[in-house]
């Protein structure tokens, strides 16, 4: 019988030891779940901005309402107005989508090259609980560069992503309009096929 009892002892030892570890890790993991699925947001966020530029309309908020599911509790500091949705109402957590959503357009519509180049960068914030925990200020051992917002320090790991989409006119496309002759980059259809 004092074997047996040894026996549990020393199994309550052992959970007692490896118990907080492995919640540690399994955490971890879910907290790399939840980066690698914002990265694949940000990623789309890229995208519907670059196809915002194409089209003449605003990046910064095409990227935000993307990013809006993404974009945690904590509010940073800044005046933002809700992103309203005709027929839906105020986009939920769009103010933070917004504020912590930033926008750099690398290579601009019009420039002759035929493409546009758009950088976004938005600041996750860390949800799952002690995985935050790290002695440095803007370095986490597990999860690299982070940032830390506020005066609760809310721990935010920057997700930057960039896409590059074709322009379909690159210029002026009024001046191409109205010129005489092919657009340079569209070509005419002749129903009576090409002259020779």
């Amino acid at each position: 019988m004092t074997s047996l009892r040894s026996e549990r002892g020393q199994v309550t030892v052992e959970t007692a030891l490896a118990f907080p570890v492995q919640i540690v890790i399994t955490l971890a993991i879910m907290q790399y779940c939840l980066i690698a699925a914002a990265k694949q947001v940000v990623n789309y966020a890229a995208h519907a901005a670059a196809r915002a530029v194409v089209v003449g309309l605003d990046p910064h908020q095409a990227a935000s309402i993307i990013c809006s599911p993404i974009a945690g509790t904590y509010v940073p500091p800044g005046a933002a107005a809700p992103i309203f949705i005709p027929g839906r109402g105020d986009l939920r957590r769009s103010v933070q989508s917004q504020l912590k959503t930033t926008i750099r357009i690398l290579n601009p519509a019009n420039d002759a090259d035929g493409m546009i180049t758009v950088e976004v960068t938005h600041l996750l914030e860390f949800l799952v609980p002690f995985v935050d925990s790290t002695p440095f200020n803007d370095w986490h051992l597990l999860f690299g560069q982070i940032q830390r917002l506020g005066a609760q320090r809310v721990v935010h790991k920057p997700i930057v992503q960039t896409c590059t989409v074709p322009q379909p006119w690159d210029g002026d496309l009024d001046a191409a309009l109205r010129a005489p002759g092919p657009h340079p980059q569209i070509p005419d259809l002749d129903p009576a096929g090409p002259s020779n």
